[in-house]
């Protein structure tokens, strides 16, 4: 009774005094109002794009590779010399020589193989001469080879022009001065051949007609040399390098490591002034060289192997291994190489810096930053999708910079090509999300 009668003073106090108890804060001030707005907002953006920035953090960076085939060569470098059956041509004529023939070119009994000329001014225009007759040879086969076939697709044609202009600007890089009136020639064969099959018509008589003229008006100057002939058959030399004799022809399949020394330390003979060339007279031609019993591997009398010659324009040629002899006392093999092509580049060969390509290897090939061992297995992470996987590999080859895996195409727990290895990434594991 007493509590209620006291609550009923306060309120009455209360009115009295006109005391309101409800808070309000009115700000008038405007720079406080902008300041309170800055506030409220940077504190909504943290609100917002705080979680998106702890999200981006977490995520796993890393740098993939795809899985590719590839093709591994096992070599010998070494130093070969290239022994053939060969015959000096000498003549009786004093003059200036002028070859009738190219040089690996095959030649029968009674052939003129060269030309020998009084005067040097008549020498130049016999020279010509042959050059001009390859020239109107040359422009006749374009006249008839010109035209394309009904419905050819242009590109092959302009492929051709660009392999051409390719292969002249390689051998101009090289030096190989040797090949680049022939590659020229080929190049300017594919451009014909091209503005023929997009319509444009090729005429070369113009062409033949100057050069005919040209040769017609040499013809008195050069006159008529004093022939040199060939008494057997074979494949022309219009020079000779001193080494024709340095090698015993027929017991170089029985050839040792001794014999092979002798032979790239061997300096050439002198040869003869009235020399005008010789005669390459046996169809086979023989490199030799000395390797390891390593180094060669499993390759033996019968197998072929594929040289490459380092300083020459010779193109990559296979080679039959016609015999490995060993040196008793040591484990250096000597290996007698035989071919039977024979052209103007293999005809020059002699001591060569040669790659003997002796075996291959194909799989897939791992760079060795992918390359992880996980319970023992060798193999790498590869990315799937968002997950991480861990795929065996079965190495059957390996460098400094990679291996190669065997496919295994019937077994998914192996690396597959076009897979995507991850080269760079941290606290990888098999079955991981990447966010």
């Amino acid at each position: 009774m007493k509590i209620q009668k006291f609550t009923r003073q306060v309120k009455l106090l209360n009115n009295k005094r006109h005391i309101n108890t409800n808070i309000d804060i009115e700000i008038r001030s405007p720079l406080v109002k902008k300041i309170l707005a800055v506030v409220f907002v940077a504190v909504l953006m943290f609100i917002i794009i705080y979680p998106i920035i702890t999200l981006e953090g977490s995520r796993v960076l890393i740098k993939t590779q795809t899985a590719v085939s590839r093709t591994v060569y096992e070599t010998i470098d070494t130093e070969g010399f290239a022994v053939r059956k060969e015959v000096l041509i000498d003549n009786s004529y004093s003059g200036t020589v002028v070859p009738a023939v190219d040089n690996g070119s095959k030649v029968s009994i009674g052939d003129t193989v060269a030309n020998i000329y009084a005067s040097e001014s008549a020498a130049v225009a016999a020279s010509r001469l042959r050059e001009i007759r390859n020239e109107i040879e040359y422009y006749k086969t374009i006249a008839v080879n010109a035209g394309s076939s009904p419905g050819a697709d242009i590109e092959v044609y302009k492929n051709s022009v660009s392999a051409s202009l390719f292969s002249l600007s390689e051998a101009v890089e090289a030096d190989s001065l040797s090949s680049v009136y022939d590659l020229s020639r080929n190049l300017r064969e594919a451009i014909m051949k091209k503005q023929s099959a997009t319509g444009d018509e090729i005429d070369v008589s113009p062409k033949i007609a100057a050069l005919q003229s040209e040769y017609d008006s040499l013809k008195a100057t050069a006159g008529t040399g004093s022939a040199v002939t060939v008494s057997q058959a074979g494949y022309y030399v219009d020079s000779a390098d001193g080494f024709e004799t340095a090698a015993d022809y027929d017991s170089i399949s029985s050839y040792k490591a001794e014999n092979t020394d002798m032979l790239l330390n061997a300096v050439p003979v002198t040869v003869s002034q009235r020399n005008v060339g010789k005669l390459i007279t046996d169809f086979n031609w023989y490199l030799v060289f000395n390797t390891t019993v390593e180094k060669l591997g499993n390759k033996v009398r019968g197998s072929y192997v594929t040289v490459m010659f380092g300083n020459s324009s010779a193109d990559d040629l296979r080679m039959e291994i016609v015999a490995v002899n060993v040196t008793e006392g040591s484990n250096v093999l000597t290996v007698v190489l035989r071919s039977n092509i024979m052209n103007e580049e293999i005809a020059a060969l002699r001591h060569e810096a040669v790659k003997i390509r002796v075996d291959s290897v194909s799989g897939i090939a791992v760079d060795r930053m992918a390359l992880r061992t996980v319970d023992g297995e060798k193999g790498v992470y590869v990315k799937e999708g968002n997950l991480v996987s861990f795929k065996k590999v079965n190495i059957i080859y390996s460098d400094a910079n990679i291996v190669l895996s065997e496919p295994q195409p019937l077994d998914d727990s192996y690396l597959a090509v076009y897979d995507e290895m991850i080269l760079e990434g941290t606290d990888l594991y098999d079955g991981k999300l990447l966010t």
